[in-house]
């Protein structure tokens, strides 16, 4: 039996009062996307040297289709598709829709993207794009297959806060890591507070992030927005 479903919204009160304490996956609102952002990341590194970066939406353009129960000798796979984008060194970038298959245990076993062609029609949603950089407070190398991983609440209504949108970056080549947090086109700032989190995780650990969740102005709503990350434990001067 197959079951086709939109991811909901994981509101985790602990992730935004304080993001770095919340488990390994729990910047993000699903650990498959990490996964598949990680498969993405190995398999195009391998097959283009210039290579730079390479994101992942999340909520709320993630889609998942899940085979509960197996069939024959067929196992169970969960299919993940969504939306993305590949920047090279140059500057140069493209968007693509993704498909991921990730087996019983979470492994992703397949990435495929489809590159869109603006030219013929073939294009992502319209959108209302927060973009912007996370950088690091201090001067280090990054280890090759980082990943930033950032989330957008309301919290009008809530402390618990609503999310509205995510997103995973693997970079191991730049800094500052661009980013572009997608929103449906309709969405309208009047009467919400929003905050953004961000960190960068290596391996499981969380190396760097947000030493507090950034409220985010009107203004830098419509311009880019600077985030500069920390070393988890780094205390303020």
């Amino acid at each position: 039996m197959t079951i086709i479903h939109r991811l909901l919204p994981v509101l985790l009160a602990t992730a935004i009062a304080s993001p770095a304490l919340a488990g390994p996956d729990g910047g993000i609102s699903t650990p498959m996307l990490s996964r598949c952002a990680g498969k993405a990341g190995l398999e195009t590194r391998q097959a283009d040297a210039a290579f730079g970066l390479l994101a992942l939406d999340g909520v709320p353009w993630l889609s998942v289709e899940r085979t509960d129960e197996a069939v024959g000798v067929q196992p169970i796979m969960t299919t993940v598709t969504g939306t993305g984008s590949r920047h090279r060194r140059n500057g140069t970038s493209v968007p693509f829709r993704f498909t991921c298959v990730l087996d019983a245990d979470g492994r992703a076993l397949m990435f495929h993207a489809s590159l869109l062609m603006p030219k013929l029609g073939d294009t992502l949603p319209p959108a209302t794009v927060i973009s912007g950089t996370a950088t690091l407070a201090d001067k280090t190398v990054l280890p090759r297959g980082i990943e930033l991983q950032l989330q957008l609440f309301d919290i009008a209504r809530s402390t618990d806060g609503e999310l509205l949108a995510e997103q995973v970056v693997r970079s191991g080549w730049q800094v500052p890591i661009p980013f572009a947090l997608r929103l449906p086109a309709a969405f309208s700032p009047d009467g919400r507070k929003l905050i953004l989190t961000a960190r960068l995780v290596a391996a499981h650990q969380v190396q760097y992030r947000l030493p507090v969740p950034r409220a985010l102005t009107d203004r830098e709503i419509l311009a880019p927005v600077v985030l500069t990350l920390e070393r988890p434990g780094t205390k303020a001067p």
